[in-house]
């Protein structure tokens, strides 16, 4: 085909003298520019729809990232009760050892005039 297209090509420049020669040289420059601009397009297409991708891959890790931090808050929001539960505990456990009046060799003296055991 590129074979055919030259010889025809040739033929008409030598019909026609130097304007047939510069318009063969306009012919093959442009058909070369056109291929360039193709593989331009291609490879322009290409990066783009790689930064979509990568743009894609980018939201999904940010929305994973929320549903972590959303699962972290529930964690710590079960930490909180449990700290709660655990600190008033030991409120009651360190109230009972200040006032331990459950064993003998230990129980204070009661301020109280009455029967004492």
């Amino acid at each position: 085909m590129e074979q055919i297209a030259f010889d025809l090509a040739f033929k008409l420049a030598s019909s026609f003298g130097i304007p047939g020669i510069i318009f063969v040289v306009w012919y093959f420059s442009e058909r070369s520019h056109e291929k360039t601009l193709q593989a331009y397009r291609e490879d322009t297409l290409r990066q783009h729809n790689a930064f979509q991708e990568g743009l894609v891959e980018v939201r999904r890790m940010y929305e994973d990232n929320v549903e972590l931090v959303k699962a972290y808050a529930n964690l710590a929001s079960d930490q909180k009760e449990m700290l709660i539960m655990n600190a008033q505990g030991f409120a009651k456990l360190s109230d009972q050892i200040g006032l331990n009046q459950f064993c003998p060799m230990v129980r204070l003296k009661k301020q109280a005039s009455g029967r004492e055991e």
